[in-house]
């Protein structure tokens, strides 16, 4: 009897133990998306698709690189906002959270020659430290990394180089500077990653579930007009609902 209580007790331990399991995810700093605060789209959005089945949501915001190497060093359960195939040995789903819409800053004087991604070819360019466009973009370009969005404008102000690219919803509010031309040259889905563990296993699978579920439901849409980023995204949005109503 003393047996079976113990074996009792161990099992409600056990059980207690992974209700309450903490799920520690990395996200570089991104108004609307990953803020110190905690508040933002990714955060939200793994908390109502992982607190419901027990999970405590611990968010770690670090630069991105730093961010995708906990995580492929299994020191972190997921990261956020990673193109697809982009880091070996880590777990990735097939149902992305957002999209990165590739921006291009240039000196007006640049606009009349601009020809989309063909303009790109062997051109210097500016991205932010970490990011990796040039697997996604099929021109060949001499790239250089910056840390800072105020610090690439200034370089593309004064003729250092030719382009700078990055995600333009981070700066939908800013003002475009008088000298400058800004435009959309594509769209990239992100995804989270996951560690390549049993329980990185475990979220990719309920991510996958749960996010067909939100976008069926209208939730993943609200999460994005809570943060008045939904007319931003809608094509993106009205897609994934497209894909899900497939499934």
């Amino acid at each position: 009897m003393l047996r079976i209580g113990c074996l009792l007790l161990c099992s409600l331990c056990a059980i207690a133990h992974a209700r309450t399991a903490d799920i520690h995810v990395y996200c570089d700093g991104w108004p609307g998306f990953c803020q110190p605060d905690g508040r933002g789209i990714y955060l939200d959005l793994v908390r109502t698709i992982y607190q419901p089945h027990g999970y405590q949501i611990v968010p770690h915001i670090v630069p991105y690189k730093r961010a995708v190497a906990m995580v492929a060093r299994q020191e972190g359960d997921m990261a956020m906002s990673v193109y697809l195939d982009e880091i070996k040995g880590v777990k990735q789903p097939r149902q992305p959270a957002s999209a990165d819409d590739v921006t291009v800053f240039m000196l007006k004087q640049w606009q009349p020659q601009w020809r989309g991604e063909r303009s790109l070819e062997g051109e210097t360019v500016l991205w932010r430290r970490g990011w990796v466009l040039d697997k996604y973009l099929p021109v060949t370009m001499r790239w250089h990394e910056i840390d800072n969005h105020e610090m690439a404008l200034q370089l593309i102000g004064k003729g250092r180089y030719r382009y700078y690219l990055t995600a333009g919803v981070l700066h939908s509010a800013d003002e475009t500077p008088a000298n400058m031309y800004r435009t959309i040259l594509r769209w990239i889905p992100t995804y989270p990653i996951f560690a390549d563990t049993e329980q990185g296993d475990r979220l990719l699978q309920l991510w996958d579930q749960e996010m067909v579920n939100l976008i069926r439901r209208g939730t993943l849409a609200e999460i994005y007009r809570r943060y008045h980023l939904y007319d931003y995204y809608r094509d993106f949005l009205e897609e994934q609902a497209v894909k899900a109503g497939e499934n």
